[in-house]
Formats: structure tokens, C-alpha cells, sequence
């Protein structure tokens, strides 16, 4: 099972005016329903979040970051289609917000729009080519439009610029499986449960991969190891 990556929100605290350090009494009314937006974005409180953006977004109509923020809430709460419209107008106030592509692009991903998500992903790295997560977002946006090798040369430069990345390595053999490389997936899927020994995805994958080859003693134990770990995998 191949899985995207949302883009950080930690960024959101310090931008612009909002960082810790400035006091209250010199935000705009927008600043401060923003501010709150993102205390409780970061709490994982979506809807009340949307709820201050909204709020900052009627106070100041050109406030692209609010926009971008909504967008991010909207799509933790499943409304790719709503994220979608957010992201857009923050892009029309400030073209090169690259976060804005990346999340955008994972929102139509998420809608099975690939070829929309390759165009943001590619605009994203033009933008910011350090980000690991856009490369593993666009390979499996590959994967799902059967451009494997293109797949796998971007969680190849994922890895590069974040050996830690796990997704990558998940993502990386699920290729390698659809190709039929099973032993090259299974050492992907090792190296993904060496960094995160809880990644339920890594064992459902390696025991599909071992099952493949006929190590069956194996792909029962990975297949029992998911299924402890996410019943999703049972």
C-alpha cells in the first residue's frame, strides 16, 4: 500500500508577523483569528480552525497564508474538493507559495487526478527543490499513472535528500512489487521497519512480497505483525 505525505504545518506559527515572540496588542484582528486558526490547527481541532480563518479571511480578504491554512483543514477533514478552491486563491495571491502547490497537488492526488498532481508537484520543486516529500508525493502520483521508473527516480532523490524519509522506502518497493521485483522490494520494506519497527503498511507489503516469492512461513509472520498493528491489515 503506497502513501503520500502532507506537507508540514509547523512553518504556520512564525510566518509573517506571528511568531511567538510578538505580542498580542500589535496583530490586526486578522492576525489574531489567524493565530488562533493555527493553535488549534495544530491541535488537530479542524473545523474550529476553519472557523478563525474564516474569520481572519472576512477581516482581510488578500490574507493568502489564511487561505492556505483553511485549505490544509479542509483537507484533514477529507474535503479535497474545498481544499482545492482554498489552495487555488492562495496561489492567486502569492504565486510562489509553494506550499500551496505541494498540498494542492496531494489534494488531487487524494481525488485520483494525477496528471493535476504531477503539474503541481512539478511547480512545487521548481519552487523549493529541498523537499523530500514533494519527490515522494509526485513518484506516487507516477506510480498511479504506470510510469514506474519515473516513480522511482523520485523516491530515489526523496531518500537522497532524507535518508530517514520512510514513505520513500514503503512507496519505493510497492514499485518494485508492481514490477515484479520482489527481492528488491523486500530490502525497501527492510529499510522502512528499521527506521519505524510500527509501520503496519511496511509488513502488510514485505508479507505480500515474501508470499510472491514462496517464503510463505514469512509472509504469514509480516501478515500477522500488520494485522497486530492495524487491524485495517486484517
Amino acid at each position: 500500500m503506497p502513501e503520500l505525505t502532507w506537507k508540514s504545518i509547523a512553518f504556520l506559527a512564525s510566518i509573517l508577523v506571528l511568531s511567538v515572540g510578538v505580542c498580542s496588542s500589535d496583530l490586526s484582528e486578522a492576525q489574531l483569528a489567524f493565530r488562533e486558526g493555527t493553535d488549534l490547527l495544530q491541535q488537530g481541532h479542524y473545523e474550529s480552525a476553519i472557523r478563525a480563518f474564516d474569520k481572519a479571511i472576512q477581516l482581510d480578504p488578500t490574507f493568502s497564508v489564511a487561505y492556505y491554512s483553511r485549505g490544509y483543514a479542509y483537507g484533514q477533514l477529507g474535503q479535497h474538493e474545498r481544499a482545492i478552491q482554498d489552495y487555488d486563491q492562495a496561489i492567486r495571491l502569492d504565486p510562489n507559495d509553494a506550499e500551496a502547490y505541494g498540498n494542492r497537488g496531494l489534494a488531487y492526488a487524494l481525488l485520483g487526478q494525477y496528471e493535476q498532481a504531477v503539474q503541481d508537484f512539478d511547480k512545487t520543486i521548481q519552487l523549493h527543490p529541498s523537499y523530500a516529500a514533494t519527490y515522494g508525493n509526485r513518484g506516487y502520483a507516477y506510480g498511479q499513472l504506470g510510469q514506474h521508473e519515473r516513480a522511482i527516480e523520485d523516491f530515489v532523490k526523496a531518500i537522497q535528500l532524507d535518508p530517514g524519509y520512510v514513505p520513500a522506502y514503503n512507496n519505493r518497493g510497492s514499485i518494485y512489487g508492481k514490477m515484479r521485483q520482489y527481492e528488491r522490494a523486500i530490502q525497501d520494506y527492510d529499510k522502512a521497519i528499521q527506521l519505524h519497527p510500527s509501520y503496519a503498511a511496511a509488513y502488510g507489503n514485505r508479507g505480500y512480497a515474501y508470499g510472491q516469492l514462496g517464503q510463505n512461513a514469512e509472509a504469514d509472520a509480516d501478515k500477522a505483525k500488520a494485522c497486530s498493528l492495524d487491524s485495517q491489515f486484517c
